[in-house]
Formats: C-alpha cells, sequence, structure tokens
C-alpha cells in the first residue's frame, strides 16, 4: 500500500500522445520542437521519443544530469490550484481557470515560479505572497495579467503561463504545434483501452460515457472512420465537446447524445438508428469507461475524496453495467474500465457482474500490456489473467514492461455476451 501511495504521489517518466491515423503526421516536426527547445535550455541533450504502435507516441523527460531543475528562479510566483499543479508536472502549460492568486504589477513575458495550493485554501485572486501549504512544480512565462484573469468578469480561457520546465523534467509539448487534430495529449492506459475494443469498419459500438471523447475518437479513427458509434454523455455541455473533438479530429461516424446512459435500453424501442434509449441486442461492441473515484490519477497532490462519496461510486456503474448488458448483442463484446485503483470498482464489479449476469464471460483483455487482476480479490488466477491492472506492482504471474507499470491508474476488463 505504501508503495502505491509512494507511486501515486508522483508523475509518471512519460508523457503519451495519441496519434490520428485519418491524418497525416510528421515526426520531423517533433525533432525540430524538441531540438529548439533544448538550446533554450542551454542543454545538448535532447529528450528521447519512440512509437509503441502506429497511434501511440512515447516522450522521455530529460535525463536527471542534463538540467537543474530543483533551483527556484528568483521572481514572482503564480499560484495554481492542485489539479494544474498536477498537469505542470505532467508538462502542461498553465491554463487560466487553474490560476488561483498572482501578485501585482507583473508583465508580460516575465518568468514566474509556478506553486500548487495543496490545502485548496488560496482565495481567489490573492495579490500576495501565499503562506499556505504549497508545491513548487516549475517555472515559466506569463502570458495574462492580473485583470484579465481576476478583474474582468467573465471565465477566462487561454494560456496564463507557458511552462518553460516543470520540476518532473518532462518537455512542455503543446499539441498545437501540428495541424489540428493531429496529435492527443491521452494517458497510455486510455490508449490501450481503445485497443482493446479495437473498433472495425461496420460495427455498432456505443461509447456509454465519453465525454470528452478523446476514447470515443479513437474509435473511429480504429475503424478508418467506418464503424457506428453512438457516443453518451447526460450533460449537455460535454457533448458539445465530444462534438468539437470530432469536428477538429475529422471524425464523422460518430452520433453524440445527451442522454443518461443508465437509462439507454428499452423494451419499447424500435430501433438503433436514432437517438437513444435502443432496444435490445443493438451493439456489436460495448465501451463502458465508467465514472470512478479517479484515484489513480497522478500525481495526486490533493485528494477530499470521503469514505461515503467512494462508496457511492460502485453503485452507478452497476446500473450502467446492466443497462450495456441489455443493448449488447449476443456474441457482442462489453469493455470495462476506470482510472482508478480500488478492489471495489474493478475485480469486485468483474466478480459482481459474472454472479449478477449469467450470460456474460469473462475474456482476455488483449492486448495485455498491464499486470493481472489482484491477488485475494476473490478472482482465480485463471481470471486474473484476463484482466489488466495498470499499477507499479510487478506480478509473476505475467510480468510487465517498466512503462507499462510508470501510468496512470487503470483497469480494463473484457467480457462477451453467451
Amino acid at each position: 500500500m505504501e508503495n502505491l501511495q509512494n507511486w501515486l504521489s508522483l508523475p509518471p517518466k512519460y508523457t503519451t500522445f495519441r496519434i490520428n491515423r485519418l491524418k497525416s503526421f510528421n515526426s520531423d516536426i517533433l525533432k525540430d520542437f524538441l531540438t529548439t527547445q533544448t538550446n533554450e535550455l542551454h542543454t545538448s541533450v535532447i529528450p528521447n521519443f519512440y512509437f509503441l504502435n502506429l497511434d501511440c507516441l512515447v516522450l522521455e523527460r530529460w535525463p536527471e544530469d542534463s538540467l537543474d531543475v530543483t533551483v527556484e528562479y528568483q521572481g514572482k510566483e503564480i499560484i495554481v490550484d492542485a489539479l494544474c499543479a498536477a498537469a505542470v508536472l505532467r508538462g502542461a502549460n498553465v491554463f487560466a481557470p487553474g490560476v488561483v492568486g498572482l501578485p501585482v504589477n507583473c508583465n508580460l513575458n516575465e518568468k514566474v515560479k509556478i506553486y500548487g495550493d495543496l490545502e485548496g485554501h488560496c482565495k481567489r485572486g490573492l495579490k500576495i505572497a501565499y503562506t499556505g501549504k504549497k508545491l513548487f512544480v516549475g517555472t515559466g512565462l506569463l502570458k495574462m495579467l492580473r485583470y484579465e484573469l481576476f478583474d474582468n468578469g467573465v471565465q477566462p480561457s487561454g494560456i496564463a503561463v507557458q511552462t518553460i520546465m516543470p520540476i518532473s523534467r518532462l518537455p512542455v509539448i503543446n499539441e498545437a504545434i501540428y495541424p489540428e487534430g493531429v496529435l492527443v495529449l491521452q494517458n497510455l492506459p486510455s490508449i490501450v483501452c481503445g485497443w482493446v475494443v479495437d473498433a472495425r469498419p461496420n460495427e455498432y459500438i456505443l461509447d456509454m460515457c465519453a465525454a470528452p471523447g478523446n476514447k470515443t475518437t479513437h474509435l473511429a479513427e480504429m475503424s478508418n472512420d467506418e464503424a457506428i458509434i453512438i457516443a453518451l454523455d447526460k450533460t449537455p455541455q460535454k457533448i458539445v465537446k465530444i462534438k468539437e473533438n470530432c469536428s477538429k479530429q475529422g471524425v464523422q461516424c460518430v452520433k453524440a447524445y445527451s442522454f443518461d446512459s443508465t437509462k439507454c435500453f428499452s423494451s419499447n424501442s424500435t430501433g438503433i438508428n436514432g437517438s437513444p434509449p435502443y432496444p435490445s441486442h443493438s451493439f456489436d461492441k460495448v465501451l463502458l469507461d465508467a465514472p470512478c473515484s479517479g484515484l489513480g490519477q497522478r500525481p495526486q497532490l490533493m485528494n477530499k475524496m470521503t469514505p461515503k462519496m467512494l462508496e457511492s461510486y460502485k453503485f452507478v456503474q452497476r446500473k450502467l453495467m446492466s443497462a450495456a448488458v441489455q443493448v449488447l448483442k449476443s456474441g457482442g463484446r462489453l469493455i470495462y474500465s476506470t482510472c482508478t485503483v480500488t478492489v471495489d470498482e474493478n475485480e469486485g464489479m468483474v466478480l459482481w457482474a459474472l454472479e449478477k449476469f449469467p450470460c456474460l464471460k469473462l475474456v482476455r483483455a488483449d492486448p495485455l500490456h498491464g499486470s493481472p487482476g489482484l491477488q485475494g480479490c476473490g478472482l482465480s488466477d485463471e481470471q486474473r489473467m484476463m484482466v489488466q491492472r495498470f499499477s507499479p506492482e510487478i506480478d509473476p504471474l505475467r510480468p510487465t514492461e517498466p512503462i507499462y507499470r510508470d501510468t496512470i491508474g487503470f483497469f480494463i476488463a473484457t467480457f462477451t455476451k453467451i
């Protein structure tokens, strides 16, 4: 448990991007960008990058002895919320909604120190130095002034600080170095999840909890934009985001609807070609990337999850699973995934589903890149080998490559309907 907690508090050593196979990708653009960034940082070492698949780009951090990132530069400090600080440690710029405090009399393009508010106590718009618990996460160049962030009466947007270097030494890569929709920042297990679904042309696929649409567009691209994909999310604003992402990435085979997926099945529904709900035996594949406690996200700088909140997720997941089973065709595949590390939401859900639905059979979640399911949680060794859990542990039942043990915490299981 201590090993897991330490692992969750640190950012992964890699950044992964999904490459849109519907568009053209030129690796020389990335190489030139990294060379320029290397020169600006006065080092001779260019970060390594490589491909795990045609659609998965891996970018390594700078070697430890190539850059001194531990020194906090002289200059003004900007306070960001914990989620924003975690993103900076993953190699992201600071976007305006994440900024909490900024001194007065700052200038555009002035170098600033970026601190994360670890307790959530910094009041928005703070002008003086914050004395609460904070963590230095990197340095950057200020791109927005106080009045733009706090004084104009509207929710700010855009890049507030261009990150120069996070203390994690991960390169700061903006997707905008490529034409729109070519490169998508996405966690490695989420990309693996798309590989497990393995969308094919002409398949009817339901993505039950699709926002913001990264997995949805991945499935579309895998099928060469020839699958029939229904994407659901009950929040209308999130459906707008899914449609925006489809447009950016050149995806046309997705239909997105604002709808509660727990109610996506109806015995009175007559067809699949319109809006939900849908009749039984409608879809060849169902992706249930379930709402979860999110306790696999890294780095976790602050966690306000209560036991009551933690307990609540499995009940929503069970409702979604029940609906998924109803709309799945006989012989179809149901892929269940979460970005959390709890047993109740992962191995526990597998056990519950197999007991609740005799028509479900657990099958291998190929390609198997993660570790087996946890031992001692009710799954047999045969069943543990069929699922994959992304975590730091090395399980002799199926040893995994180091890169798949240095991701976010994630879980994938696949069922077929008999």
